[in-house]
C-alpha cells in the first residue's frame, strides 16, 4: 500500500558515527539485511520514489553496503554538529510542493511499516497537527512533521533532534503508541537486548 494522495516525503536520519557503539550502527544485520536497510524498505513500500537517507560519518562505507537505488541520498557534511544538522540537510532538500515530512531514525529495528501507515493516516485525517509516535511517556519519532513546522525544523541545534520540537508542541500533536520505538540501539547492550527479544519470541 502507497501514500500516493499526499506530497509526503520521508527522511531517514543515518549520518551519525555511532561512537558509543563503535561501528556503525546503519550497518548492523537484523533479520537478513542492515538496520538501515530496513528502514529504507518500510519507507519506500509506502511512499516510493519519495525517500531521503541522509548520510554524513562512514557515507562511503554505507554507500559501498547498502542498496541505495530506490532513494535520495542527501550529505550533510556538517553531521558533526549533530542530529539536528541532518534534519536541517533533509528539510532543505525537500521539493518545495513538500505537504508533509515523515522523520525517521534507522537505529528502531522493532518498527513495523504498519505503524508508519497508522502515522500517515492519523495525518490525513487532521493535516494541520504533527502526527508522532508515543512511547516512555513521550512525543517521539518516527513523526510526521506538516510543512508549516519546517521553519522550526530548520532552527534546530545541536544533538537535540526532533524531540524538542515535539515536546514543545505535546499538546496539540496526535500521539500514536508505539512501544516498539522504544527501543533504539546505541550502544552493543541495546543490540544483544534486541536478540533476545527475538530469541524471546521464537
Amino acid at each position: 500500500m502507497t501514500a500516493s494522495s499526499a506530497d509526503i516525503y520521508a527522511i531517514i536520519l543515518a549520518a551519525g558515527a555511532s561512537s558509543r557503539l563503535g561501528r556503525p550502527k546503519q550497518l548492523l544485520r537484523w533479520q537478513n539485511r542492515s538496520l538501515l536497510e530496513q528502514a529504507i524498505a518500510n519507507a519506500t513500500s509506502l511512499l516510493p520514489g519519495r525517500v531521503l537517507v541522509v548520510l554524513g560519518a562512514h557515507a562511503e562505507a554505507i554507500e559501498t553496503d547498502t542498496a541505495l537505488a530506490n532513494v535520495h541520498v542527501v550529505y550533510n557534511p556538517d553531521w558533526r554538529e549533530g542530529i539536528a544538522s541532518s534534519i536541517r540537510a533533509g528539510i532543505h532538500a525537500l521539493p518545495a510542493s513538500t505537504e508533509a515530512a515523515l522523520m525517521l531514525l534507522c537505529d528502531q529495528p522493532l518498527l513495523a511499516q504498519s505503524h508508519l501507515e497508522t502515522l500517515i493516516n492519523a495525518w490525513r485525517r487532521e493535516p494541520s497537527r504533527i502526527a508522532a509516535s508515543h512511547y516512555h511517556d513521550a512525543p517521539g519519532v518516527p513523526a510526521l512533521f506538516p510543512a508549516a513546522y519546517f521553519g522550526e525544523l530548520l532552527k534546530l541545534q545541536g544533538d537535540k533532534g526532533a524531540k524538542r520540537l515535539l515536546h514543545q508542541h505535546r499538546q496539540t500533536l496526535a500521539a500514536i503508541p508505539l512501544q516498539a520505538a522504544a527501543l533504539d540501539i546505541d550502544c552493543a547492550d541495546d543490540f544483544n537486548q534486541l536478540r533476545g527479544h527475538y530469541h524471546a519470541e521464537e
